[in-house]
């Protein structure tokens, strides 16, 4: 059942329901900022450019195993 088009009876909730305003309820209903952070992308994949050179050149150096074995390290 929908409460749509009922009129609210006078007493305190109803008071409360016809005095309340769209902004003071939640503050979801505020549009979002114009600029989103996109600086946040740049030190992130500086990050993981840098990850790629470490594990390309580990690999040339000592072989895949050095890679595996610092995962292994890692997750244990």
């Amino acid at each position: 059942m929908s409460a749509i088009g009922t009129r609210i009876r006078n007493g305190g909730v109803a008071w409360l329901a016809r005095n309340t305003r769209a902004e003071q309820t939640s503050s979801a209903a505020e549009p979002r900022a114009a600029n989103p952070p996109y600086w946040l992308l740049w030190p992130t994949g500086i990050v993981a450019f840098v990850l790629c050179i470490v594990a390309f050149a580990l690999w040339g150096i000592n072989g895949a195993g050095t890679l595996f074995d610092m995962i292994v390290a890692f997750c244990t």
